[in-house]
């Protein structure tokens, strides 16, 4: 197996692995779901207090003893389908829901017993015995809410499968207005090669024909950063052989690992803006400074290139920063950014987003 398939089995089955962490059961543990337990236990312990004593005599000790009961219900019950989501995950969703809902009402059992012995044999000193007749009306409750609760928690799912089709069918999108962009911007470089120099543009198809061979992967969005360099390194040497020493370019990325993961086709376009929108407009050429660097968790990779006084940006290099800002925003929300400006006589490009690395299995 060649080292571009085996890197393409290694992004599929990452994406894969991806996949399947979409589960049943959700992020109980968030501070939004958190949030949203708390204030479910809350409306229930003032529904139930409103029912047994009504809004004229409102029973406030009632409220507090039935607040506590049902938050120690919802939390403990949270705790422990969040504690076994792992064990859920090769499991089917009906099989996941109906254990997660025998579950459930178990640990309500549980906690409605321990509540009879600490309230009666605890408090009181008294005998204890298990009242049946309120276990069951405790339990047919439990039963109704937590219907009400698998049902929200399957529309969730669907939710987050549907935004997660999106999201994919977005990037393979976005992806598509990319390749041809840079496709046609390559084959002119070449053809301005065929005729004053025949043995750099057969080199630079061979180059094309392996940066193509190696990139056009549908659906594959992020890629390791020695592979997003690998890439860059083919298309600057096509662009060497048309620019000749007008040509330099400065790799400041020692600090940034090769297996941290990259959006793919994220530098490449910024380093083809340099070149047309800056490099080749200028008589004398100029350096092109690739900086990258990890800090506190975080990557930044800057492109800076020289420009003309009076700058034209142009079509190609406008819809080029969209895309990217449009894919970082997709792969990352808010925890990324994108931005370029002038700075004196520099155009300086910048993508920040969050570091993640490839398993060391997949990344060899």
């Amino acid at each position: 197996m060649s080292g571009w398939q085996q890197n393409k089995a290694q992004l599929k089955s990452q994406f894969q692995h991806k996949d399947q962490q979409v589960s049943f059961i959700g992020n109980l543990s968030s501070p939004q779901s958190l949030l949203l337990i708390v204030l479910l236990a809350s409306l229930l312990a003032i529904l139930f207090t409103l029912l047994k004593s009504g809004l004229q005599n409102f029973d406030w000790v009632l409220l507090g003893l039935s607040g506590m009961f049902t938050i120690w219900c919802l939390l403990g019950a949270a705790a422990i389908l969040q504690l076994l989501k792992p064990l859920f995950l090769p499991l089917s969703t009906a099989v996941t829901a109906a254990v997660s809902f025998i579950v459930c009402l178990v640990w309500v059992a549980c906690v409605t017993v321990f509540g009879q012995w600490f309230a009666s044999g605890r408090l009181q000193g008294e005998s204890w015995l298990i009242d049946v007749w309120a276990l069951a009306e405790t339990l047919a409750v439990a039963t109704v809410v937590l219907g009400v609760g698998m049902r929200y928690a399957y529309l969730s799912l669907q939710y987050r499968l549907r935004e997660q089709s999106s999201l994919h069918a977005r990037l393979d999108a976005l992806n598509s207005r990319i390749r041809p962009h840079f496709l046609f911007n390559t084959l002119n470089s070449i053809s301005s090669l065929i005729s004053i120099a025949p043995d750099k543009a057969e080199q630079a198809v061979e180059d094309l024909a392996a940066l193509f061979r190696a990139n056009l992967q549908s659906g594959m969005s992020v890629v390791r950063w020695a592979d997003e360099r690998d890439l860059c390194e083919r298309y600057l040497r096509i662009e060497h052989a048309r620019l000749d020493d007008r040509l330099k370019v400065d790799w400041q990325d020692a600090e940034l690992d090769d297996d941290v993961s990259v959006p793919s086709l994220l530098l490449q376009p910024l380093i083809e803006n340099a070149i047309v929108h800056g490099i080749q407009r200028l008589q004398a050429g100029g350096l092109v400074t690739v900086k990258a660097q990890a800090i506190n968790g975080i990557v930044e990779i800057e492109v800076k290139n020289p420009v003309a006084d009076h700058l034209d940006l142009g079509v190609g290099n406008g819809m080029a920063n969209d895309n990217i800002k449009l894919r970082l925003q997709a792969l990352f929300g808010d925890s990324a950014d994108f931005s370029s400006k002038l700075s004196g006589d520099h155009y300086v490009a910048r993508a920040i987003f969050p570091m993640k690395k490839f398993p060391q299995d997949q990344s060899s």
